[in-house]
């Protein structure tokens, strides 16, 4: 038989795991206040330090909201995509997740948005979008301009014209990791301006039509981005 090791467990995480657990399951909702400090101090038989660091946590996650000297709880809030913004972007950054499994995500992200934008975006997020993608058909001119930012501005236009939130977050937090990534490593590729005109040259197709800016799948990750993300 096999032991699993164990693992030291601060208080307070004990604390924030049981406010989790009792929102999750229902005994408090948003709009609830917690019991006041005094009163988590006893019912968790903990010190004022250790509680004032359980709700630093969660209020720092987007758990809890308090107000320094209210006497009252601090109150559950209501869920907000900035939470899931930054839990995204925190899991993005980790080390264990690849750069590959970025750029797949990603790929999995523009292909959906792109096929929603086609048929929900307005004149004026067509237009966005076409504007865009102009920028970076300019870069074929500039190679020292900053290549991942505009192209991440362009699917950004196109994640806002899906008009779908979860795509737009999330799209959002892998672009801005991937966009940091591609331009570290352009600064060290041979020929920088034959990426930049690929990637204008692609751009100038799709600009028009959210539907083209779909990922290609397989194709794109083999020939245009991958090199660009390697270790």
């Amino acid at each position: 038989m096999s032991f699993t090791p164990v693992q030291k467990v601060n208080a307070y995480e004990i604390i924030v795991g049981q406010i989790e657990q009792a929102i999750s399951d229902g005994t408090y909702g948003a709009g609830d206040r917690l019991p006041s400090e005094r009163a988590l101090m006893t019912d968790f038989g903990v010190s004022r330090a250790t509680v004032r660091e359980a709700m630093r946590v969660l209020q720092a996650t987007g758990v809890i909201e308090s107000r320094p000297g209210d006497p009252r709880g601090p109150v559950i809030t209501a869920f907000s995509p900035r939470v899931l913004e930054k839990s995204m972007a925190k899991l993005a950054q980790l080390d264990s997740v690849s750069r590959v499994e970025l750029l797949q995500f990603r790929l999995l992200l523009e292909g959906q948005a792109s096929l929603l934008a086609a048929t929900e975006r307005t004149d004026d997020e067509l237009a966005e979008i076409a504007s865009r993608g102009e920028d970076i058909v300019d870069l074929a001119d500039q190679p020292d301009v900053r290549f991942g930012e505009r192209v991440n501005r362009f699917h950004q236009a196109i994640r806002r014209a899906s008009h779908n939130q979860m795509l737009e977050i999330c799209g959002n937090v892998v672009g801005g990791v991937m966009t940091e990534m591609i331009d570290r490593r352009l600064t060290s590729e041979t020929d920088r301006s034959a990426r930049v005109r690929t990637s204008a040259r692609d751009a100038r197709a799709r600009r028009g039509d959210p539907r083209r800016a779909r990922p290609r799948g397989r194709r794109d990750l083999d020939g245009e981005h991958l090199p660009l993300l390697r270790r």
